[in-house]
């Protein structure tokens, strides 16, 4: 089994292990393979010019993109790197090993674009974590506030809600939004962050469990 995981914020070297690199390298002891797209904020990899990068960690192979995005950055410069993420991911993905699943996580909403093209263009089923609800986040908090804008997260939205074959929230309050913006309850699954490491591995490999067809996943 191969299982993408696009999460352009993932940290690859906080204090705190991610969640869904946890999940990767249960992956990786069971047999499986794993391939981690990112940006090299988060990584310690030292690009230089390099636009793309490649490293392996606990067995993870991790594609690192040179794409800038600090706290500072305005809006303007901000999208700019979402949709930087999201092409270069896309395009990367379709030159690799075709996957069996894929992963993505939102924050940002974009990593939906290339999580989206990549399942449809391998026929393979799409799960999506959504940690926060864009565009609410970003509207509440003020930092998005062009009304195109907006109107355009508000579709892509839409969209990951109707392709993604699983829907994982980070709480019931998430899930109850999702739920109202034309999701079925069967397709979402609440996975608190409070949750040990074995019971996080416990659900995802549920939700793993009834989207494919082919060996369980996590076994």
């Amino acid at each position: 089994m191969n299982l993408y995981i696009i999460a352009q914020y993932l940290d690859l070297n906080g204090a705190q292990v991610d969640r869904l690199l946890k999940v990767g390298q249960e992956c990786i002891k069971r047999g499986h393979d794993v391939t981690v797209f990112t940006i090299n904020r988060v990584s310690d990899l030292d690009l230089g010019d390099k636009k793309i990068g490649l490293r392996q960690k606990n067995g993870l192979k991790i594609i690192t993109f040179n794409v800038p995005l600090e706290r500072e950055m305005g809006a303007l410069k901000k999208g700019y790197a979402f949709l930087k993420f999201a092409r270069m991911t896309g395009r990367q993905g379709k030159q690799l090993p075709p996957p069996d699943v894929v992963l993505t996580v939102s924050p940002p909403l974009t990593a939906a674009l290339p999580a989206m093209n990549l399942s449809k263009a391998y026929g393979v089923p799409l799960v999506a974590e959504i940690r926060e609800l864009w565009p609410d986040g970003p509207v509440e908090r003020g930092t998005m506030k062009n009304g195109l804008v907006i109107k355009a997260a508000r579709k892509l939205e839409q969209q990951l809600y109707e392709k993604a074959d699983r829907i994982v929230a980070l709480n019931e309050p998430i899930a109850g939004a999702i739920k109202e913006r034309w999701v079925e309850r069967a397709k979402l699954a609440v996975i608190e962050e409070d949750l040990s490491d074995d019971q996080i591995i416990e659900q995802y490999e549920k939700v793993f469990r009834g989207i494919t067809s082919k060996e369980k996943l996590l076994q």
